[in-house]
């Protein structure tokens, strides 16, 4: 992949990871939903090499059917706070670092 490509693809990937995050951190979200959408982002955020991002998907794939209310937002949290940061990163050092901007 060309450079314009893959910053598409990463565009793509935030774009559709920040839309499943508001649709499992929803009030009365269907656990089944949430279980796979955190494996979707699991497996796109591996992808990428976005590890910290990938392991708080699968610890929330894999207890998002079983664990209690208050430990599932803990969790739901977790992601959020770790695809924001992911965020950041991939804004400031991927999508900007081939605009030829010098510092």
């Amino acid at each position: 992949l060309g450079e314009a490509d893959t910053a598409e693809v990463l565009n793509t990937f935030l774009t559709d990871t920040a839309a499943k995050l508001t649709r499992i951190e929803a009030d009365g979200q269907e656990r089944s939903v949430i279980k796979r959408d955190a494996h979707s982002m699991k497996s796109s955020a591996a992808t990428f090499g976005f590890t910290q991002l990938s392991q708080l998907a699968r610890t929330l794939e894999a207890d998002a059917e079983a664990v209690p209310e208050a430990a599932l937002r803990e969790r739901i949290g977790e992601l959020r706070r770790a695809f924001e940061a992911t965020l950041e990163f991939s804004r400031t050092n991927l999508l900007n670092a081939g605009s030829g901007a010098t510092t």
